[in-house]
């Protein structure tokens, strides 16, 4: 077991704060409530934190970890000084962290859309649970950069990675392959073990 002293910011979630600081923390399902990897124990500062939601305590219950103090740090929400106690995990982690780069096609393709939405200020890139390998790729234009993320700069485009995704995708390189008359973005993702058919999806 580990333990660690950190102070939330107002209404941080508990699992952002830990990836943000490169904490080695299991979040399987991308910290969407779909597992019960990310449990932690709160030695100190429960009084900080919002209560914890029916769902919450379902997953709980089901992992046999419904004692007052552990909780799913995904689900943790709150302001203030916390003494928090979590297990080793495999999980990746962003301790080295490797770049997000685009080549000089996927550059050129990016920038076509940014131009089409004025207000947006990077590009978002993020992976979410999903798809037939376990996670899927999603990129948008997007028009704040926020509290967490990692920004990229690479072939004059920005590219913003949330906490959560940047232990699956960092490193990664992203490309654009025409087939016949369409055109798709490739991800070159040395976290990727297994990736599907579609190259939209990949497991860790």
């Amino acid at each position: 077991m580990q333990r660690l002293k950190l102070n939330l910011r107002d209404g941080e979630v508990l699992l952002e704060h830990l990836l943000g600081q490169g904490v080695d923390i299991a979040h399987d399902c991308g910290g969407v409530l779909a597992c019960t990897s990310c449990q932690v124990v709160i030695r100190e500062g429960l009084e900080h934190l919002q209560a914890p939601s029916n769902d919450e305590l379902d997953m709980l219950d089901r992992a046999d970890g419904l004692a007052p103090n552990e909780r799913l740090a995904c689900q943790v929400r709150g302001t203030g000084e916390l003494l928090i106690e979590l297990p080793c995990s495999d999980a990746p982690v962003h301790t080295i962290e490797r770049p997000v780069l685009v080549s000089a096609r996927a550059a050129k393709h990016l920038a076509a859309q940014l131009a089409k939405h004025p207000g947006a200020v990077a590009v978002r890139l993020a992976a979410l649970p999903s798809g037939c390998s376990g996670f899927r790729y999603r990129v948008d234009p997007t028009d704040a950069v926020r509290d967490g993320d990692t920004i990229f700069d690479s072939g004059g485009v920005r590219i913003a990675v949330d906490a959560t995704s940047l232990p699956y995708v960092q490193g990664t390189t992203l490309d654009v392959v025409e087939e016949g008359l369409s055109r798709h973005l490739r991800f070159d993702n040395p976290n990727a073990k297994q990736t599907c058919g579609c190259g939209e999806s990949f497991g860790v």
